[in-house]
C-alpha cells in the first residue's frame, strides 16, 4: 500500500513552526498562569480548569461562542459525577440508580442533539474523567466546580483578548 500524505481525522492544520512556537510560549504562560491562580485561591483541582481550556480549544478551537456550551456541559457532567460520587459516598442506593439514570438520560439528549447547552460532547468529557475511581473516592467536586468557572473566566478572558489583539487576516473586497 502506497504510504498517504493525508493526515488522519481530527489532526490539527501544520502551522508554520515559528506561529507553533509562540502559541505554545502563551499556552505555558496561560496554564503557569493559572495555576499560580489556583494555588493562590487554595483552589487544589486546578486540573478541571485544564480539561476545560483542552476541550474548548481542541475541539471548539477556542472559539468563543462555544465557551459558555463547554462551560455549562462541564458543569453539568461534574454535578452528575458529584451525585453519583454522594450516594456512593453515603450507601444511598437510590441517589446512585438515579444518578446513573440522569446520566443514561444526558448521554441520549447528546446522542439526539437536544439541550445542547447542558448536554454536549463536554458534558460526557467530565462525566467520564470525574467518574474515574480514583478521582471519585477523593474529589471535592465543588472545588471542580469553582476550578471550572475560574477555567472559563481566566482562559475565556485572556484567550478571547489575545484574539482581539492578534492581527486579523486581511480581506480582498471588490471595489463596486
Amino acid at each position: 500500500m502506497p504510504p498517504t500524505t493525508t493526515p488522519p481525522p481530527g489532526t490539527p492544520p501544520v502551522q508554520p513552526v515559528m506561529t507553533a512556537l509562540l502559541i505554545t510560549a502563551i499556552a505555558v504562560v496561560l496554564i503557569a498562569g493559572f495555576a499560580v491562580i489556583g494555588a493562590v485561591l487554595h483552589i487544589v483541582p486546578v486540573y478541571a480548569g485544564f480539561l476545560l481550556l483542552w476541550y474548548w480549544t481542541s475541539v471548539t478551537h477556542a472559539d468563543l461562542r462555544a465557551l459558555a456550551p463547554a462551560v455549562v456541559g462541564g458543569l453539568t457532567g461534574a454535578g452528575l459525577s458529584y451525585l453519583l460520587q454522594t450516594g456512593a459516598a453515603t450507601a444511598n442506593v437510590t441517589l446512585i440508580v438515579g444518578a446513573l439514570a440522569l446520566m443514561v438520560v444526558a448521554l441520549f439528549l447528546v446522542i439526539a442533539g437536544r439541550l445542547p447547552l447542558f448536554c454536549n460532547a463536554s458534558t460526557m468529557l467530565y462525566v467520564t474523567v470525574f467518574n474515574a475511581d480514583v478521582i471519585q473516592r477523593h474529589e471535592d467536586f465543588r472545588q471542580v466546580i469553582i476550578a471550572t468557572v475560574l477555567g472559563m473566566i481566566w482562559f475565556g478572558l485572556t484567550i478571547g483578548l489575545l484574539g482581539r489583539l492578534a492581527p486579523q487576516p486581511q480581506t480582498d473586497q471588490a471595489v463596486a
